[in-house]
Order: structure tokens, then sequence, then C-alpha cells
């Protein structure tokens, strides 16, 4: 008995030393994953320069969406087309470019596809061919609008903290809390923003970062929620060419890095940035039409298959908007539109049935399986419609609250 009590013993140490040293090797990979992370958000590749996916990347989550269009009803009762029923197909890992002239429904579309579209509208959206749980489709999508309206005496640190806080699975571990400090820290050099780490977001009476630097806040919030799937409507706008080539050249990293799908809406950008994507989705105007779905690449061989050749030394995304402006002097939305409809659009009609044909996880099954990759021993995944339970909502609220009323003078006297 007691040699075979001794055997156990033995065993059950051995057991316990492989364990402790399959431990140490996870978290020696998981440091050279995150650190090879942080050196491609502190100096993204170019344009054609491939990034290897993350071994350790977010669930993958494709969008399809079909027969997709909006009416807008008038003060006068009349209707208005705002967008004609349109069809595509976006892979995981795609960076995807939403480019239009005004009016022709590029938000709209963001919107439908996003779930933020209030007034009705007609069609179907999919994520990896379900239709979206109006639950959890927050829980692995993220938003970055247009304007984005912060405390005035709130940190930059700060505001992409509460995002991350607020969105990532809910995990209570130490290392877990270490690793969103260095992600945090990743973003900040990424978006250009380290330098401004702990100063005022600002606002009119406070004084703080400049009006780029918030559009780069914005968007580095969206970034922070690690979401399978952005949505960012011109989050380029009111920033110099530099400085948006940069945030498209992180927005690249998070898309191949993470296999993330990152659909954003923006407004003729200038050569080296609009070759950064991966795929382009031109609209025209008066109403929103698709003139063109498919490889960015390929976008400038189609105008020229379609008569319209490109000339050299031109800004290829210059000549879209022309062609596709109504009204414009070399417009040719209408006959950009109709090549649209005999050359792409029955090849996209097939990927798009294919695509709802094939049913991947579900929204929860992507919750449960990150968690199962992520989540402490023992416990099961948070499936309630917000990230975090109440009190840490509460909490995190609350010191938020505290902060920035301790920090104005105006509240304290």
């Amino acid at each position: 008995v007691g040699s075979r009590v001794e055997h156990l013993r033995i065993i059950a140490g051995a057991r316990l030393l492989l364990f402790r040293n399959m431990a140490t090797t996870n978290s020696q990979q998981s440091a050279v994953l995150r650190a090879t992370t942080a050196a491609l958000m502190k100096q993204p590749p170019v344009a054609g320069v491939p990034i290897e996916k993350s071994q350790n990347p977010l669930q993958a989550a494709s969008l399809t969406f079909k027969d997709l269009s909006f009416t807008a009803t008038l003060p006068n009762g009349e209707s208005k087309t705002i967008l004609e029923p349109c069809s595509g197909h976006f892979e995981p890992g795609q960076l995807v470019a939403i480019m239009g002239p005004s009016g022709c429904g590029k938000s709209t579309l963001l919107d439908m596809l996003a779930m933020k579209k209030t007034s009705q509208y007609s069609g179907e959206v999919l994520v990896n061919g379900h239709a979206r749980d109006p639950v959890l489709f927050r829980r692995i999508a993220a938003y970055v609008g247009q304007e984005d309206h912060m405390p005035a005496h709130w940190k930059v640190r700060e505001a992409l903290e509460f995002n991350a806080t607020l969105k990532r699975q809910h995990n209570a571990t130490g290392s877990s809390r270490k690793n969103v400090g260095d992600f945090i820290d990743n973003l900040l050099e990424a978006f250009g923003l380290s330098s401004v780490a702990d100063t005022y977001i600002g606002g009119a009476q406070v004084r703080g970062i400049s009006g780029g630097q918030r559009r780069r806040v914005t968007l580095a919030r969206g970034v922070a929620a690690q979401a399978s799937i952005l949505f960012c409507d011109e989050p380029t706008s009111g920033l110099s060419a530099t400085d948006a080539e940069l945030c498209v050249k992180a927005l690249r990293v998070v898309a191949k890095r993470m296999n993330v799908l990152v659909l954003v809406v923006i407004h003729q950008p200038r050569k080296e940035v609009a070759k950064l994507f991966d795929t382009l989705v031109l609209l025209t105007s008066n109403p929103g039409r698709m003139a063109y779905c498919g490889p960015m690449s390929k976008a400038s061989s189609y105008m020229g298959a379609c008569g319209y050749p490109i000339p050299d030394q031109t800004n290829p995304t210059d000549l879209y908007m022309d062609l596709l402006t109504p009204g414009a002097e070399s417009d040719a939305s209408d006959a950009l539109v109709a090549a649209f409809a005999t050359r792409q659009k029955p090849q996209l009609g097939q990927v798009v049935e294919q695509a709802c044909a094939v049913s991947g996880l579900t929204a929860k099954e992507m919750l449960m399986a990150a968690w199962e990759l992520k989540g402490p021993a023992g416990k099961g995944a948070w499936l309630g419609s917000y990230a975090v339970p109440f009190y840490v909502q509460l909490r995190t609220l609350l010191l938020r609250k505290l902060h920035i009323t301790l920090r104005n003078p105006a509240a304290m006297s």
C-alpha cells in the first residue's frame, strides 16, 4: 500500500510539473505574440507588405447583406429613395472602403449593416450565415461614428481604458488587466497619441488635445473594444493626409493581425491610403446605387474595361468621384451602374447566395468560444446583453464621474 501511495505521489508530482511547464510555455508564447503585435502597431507596414495573422486572433465574423435598401419619408409625405437594393459579402480580416459622392447613402449603408439604423429599411443582413442577434450583435461589433462627445476633463488614456473595460469579455484576472494596459499602450502608439496620453480631451471651456487628435481618440476607442467587426463612419474626416494614412495603417494591422472585419466610410483618400484597403464599394447618388464592389487592386482595370481608363499620375479615387458624381463634368454614373448590373451583379449575387448557404458560429457561439480560449477556468461565458456585469459598469462609471468632477474647478466650487 505504501509503495502504491508513493507511486501515485510521483505521478501527481510529474503531472503538476508538466502543467506548470505548459503554463510557462503558453505564457511565453503569449508574450511573444503580444510583442509582435505591438511592433506592428508601432510601425505599421505599407501597402503590399503582408501581415501575418496572430495565432490567437479574435473570433472570425463574415458579413453578408442581400437587397438592402432604404426609403425616407419627407415632411410633405412624399417618399425618397436614399439607397436602392444592393448586395454584398465580406470575409473576416478584410479592410473595406465604402466610397461615393455626398448623398449616395454611404453612412446609411454602414448604419444598416451595423444595426444602428432606427428607421425601417428593407433587406437582410447575416453574420456567419445567421441573422443578426438583436441582443448579442453589439457584443461582437463596434461602431465609430462621425461625432463622439467625450467629457472635457477626461484624459486620453482613460477614454481608451473606458471602452476596453466595458466592451471586452469580462475577465477579472490580474494578468488580463495587465494585458489591457499593454494593449492600450500599443493603441496610443499606433494612433500617434502617446505624447498626449495624459492630456485632457478638452472642450469649449477646457484646453485639451487638437481636433485631429480627438478624431484619432474616437477611432482608437472603437479599436479598443476588440470586436470581430468594426464599423467606422468617416474616421479620417478633419485629419491631415499623414494622420489619415497613420490611422488607416493601424486599422489594417488590426484587420490582418486579429482577423477583424473593418468597414470604413471614407471620402476620397489619397493614393497611398487607398492602396491599404482590400475591398472597395463604390456608390453613386440620386438615388444611391452600387457601381462597383470588388478588390481595390482591380478597380482601376475595371474602370478601364468600362471605357474610363485612369490617366498616369492621377489619383484613381479622384477619378472615381468625378465619374460617380451626378451633374459633374465627367459624370458617368448611369453608365457605370449599368456596367455593374451586367459585369459584376450576377457574380456578386452568386457569392451572396453561397455565403447565405454556409452557416458558421452564431454570436452566442463566438462569445463562448472566445471565453474558452481566454476566460478564467471554472467559469462560464458571460452572455448578457452587455460585455460586463452591472457592478463593473457601475464601478467604471462612478470612477469616471469622480475623476472628472474632482478635476473640474466649477464643479468643486
